[in-house]
């Protein structure tokens, strides 16, 4: 990927994780981002398993046909980055990108544990902290990351209407 499509990235990411938080996140609405999730993730090729988090719980989790313990250890790699550093996993994957740095040697996270790459989200409440992770995984990590924002974009206009 080159420097001018990293950087349109990664200031992408930065403008989703403004635009997209939550003015209330409960188990209720993560069923019902999860069910979201799930019917966005049928349109797109490859089967895509789900999972979303609150407080450390995971209170969501979707694998169809296709999917197994291979994305689980995905999700989960996907889901500690977004607790550990508050971001999403894509601004991750774009700053490490960006700026030439390692995971391992620069900040020091076990890839076993930890994943550079797109397809989680912080469950931002407005203007507060980060309370809970959604993720999806299943293809090349940009799509991933593209049925995963298009759920979330689904589910939040539907929460204004």
């Amino acid at each position: 990927m080159e420097q001018t499509e990293v950087k349109v990235l990664l200031q992408q990411c930065f403008e989703d994780e403004a635009r997209y938080q939550f003015p209330a996140f409960s188990h209720a609405d993560a069923w019902e981002l999860g069910k979201i999730l799930v019917e966005t993730c049928r349109e797109y090729e490859g089967p895509l398993a789900v999972e979303i988090e609150i407080d450390r719980v995971v209170v969501f989790r979707y694998f169809p046909d296709g999917t197994g313990e291979y994305h689980e250890q995905w999700l989960r790699r996907k889901r500690n980055t977004v607790n550990t550093l508050e971001r999403s996993s894509l601004r991750f994957f774009c700053e490490l990108t960006e700026n030439g740095e390692d995971m391992v040697r620069d900040w020091l996270l076990d890839p076993m544990e930890y994943a550079y790459c797109g397809g989680a989200f912080p469950i931002k409440q407005s203007g507060g902290s980060v309370i809970g992770v959604a993720a999806v995984s299943g293809l090349p990590h940009l799509r991933d990351n593209a049925a995963l924002m298009e759920g979330i974009r689904r589910y939040l206009s539907k929460k204004k209407t």
